[in-house]
């Protein structure tokens, strides 16, 4: 059988402990999003001290190491009969929340491709923690933001991308690397009914649904950009689904956008993923 396991790193990277009680040891690793994961130790095993709030931790199934995570403050649960601790973990990503881009910042444009603008938002780390690896993508959108963490910063790079995107990362040597791809077209692991799979449920959601997207960005009023200028003189995107479902208007507004181009590509890739009923 195989044993998962937990070691923990202090800020500096350097090994502080091996947790060999630990148990109840769990993670999900969703797509394009913040992973996140927990285990638990006896409440009298003297290693408790040593999983202080922000300290990384190194999780393995079995022998396949999961990846870093660190541990959040506040967040260690003492079970109702106090013999058990858990702690509750979120990837290093998160590390990329700590700094900021304070004030307003502009980048992008013609000339200035997606790697450029990834470069521009790690290197406004503190602490570089993080490097730029592979991108696979280059774009030549305008971005702007106000204020924002440089995750969310980030994450909103490839918002306006047509293609499908996916995020990837090497946290097994130091400083770390992050990558912007397109994800893999072979199968990637197999599900077999009453094998590795005991069950499962379809849901289809029409709820957000949309065939016709209007599309607004920066300011106010009639002075409210629009997509109207690249868009043959329409406000508005129409989905290739209408005969299917008829038209379903919706409003997309997000006051970041000051270009009209990179605004008209973020609603196409938005009305992509809402021109069918959700499925999960």
């Amino acid at each position: 059988m195989r044993k998962s396991y937990v070691t923990i790193y202090d800020l500096q990277m350097r090994k502080v402990a091996y947790l060999e009680n630990a148990f109840a040891i769990g993670y999900e690793t969703p797509l394009n999003a913040l992973w996140t994961a927990r285990f638990s130790l006896p409440a009298n095993d003297p290693k408790n001290v040593e999983c202080q709030p922000l300290r990384f931790v190194e999780i393995f199934d079995g022998d396949e190491r999961v990846d870093l995570f660190r541990i959040l403050p506040n967040t260690a649960r003492r079970s109702s009969d106090g013999q058990t601790i858990t702690y509750e973990c979120e990837h290093v990503l998160a590390t990329l929340i700590d700094d900021v881009l304070f004030q307003y910042h502009q980048i992008g444009n013609l000339g200035v491709y997606t790697r450029d603008v990834l470069a521009y938002i790690l290197s406004k780390q503190t602490v570089q923690r993080w490097a730029l690896g592979t991108v696979a993508f280059a774009r030549q959108f305008e971005y702007s933001w106000e204020n924002e963490n440089l995750l969310g910063a980030l994450f909103s790079v490839p918002k306006p991308f047509a293609e499908e995107y996916m995020w990837t990362w090497d946290t097994s040597s130091y400083p770390w690397t992050l990558n912007l791809v397109e994800p893999p077209a072979g199968v990637q692991a197999y599900i077999r009914y009453g094998v590795n799979l005991r069950g499962i449920e379809k849901t289809v959601d029409p709820t957000d649904l949309c065939t016709r997207l209007y599309c607004l960005g920066y300011g106010e009023g009639v002075n409210q950009l629009t997509i109207a200028e690249v868009n043959g003189g329409k406000p508005y995107l129409d989905a290739d689904t209408q005969a299917q479902y008829g038209i379903i208007s919706r409003i997309f507004v997000d006051r970041r956008f000051e270009s009209a181009e990179t605004l008209k590509a973020r609603g196409e890739a938005l009305l992509n993923e809402l021109k069918h009923p959700r499925i999960s």
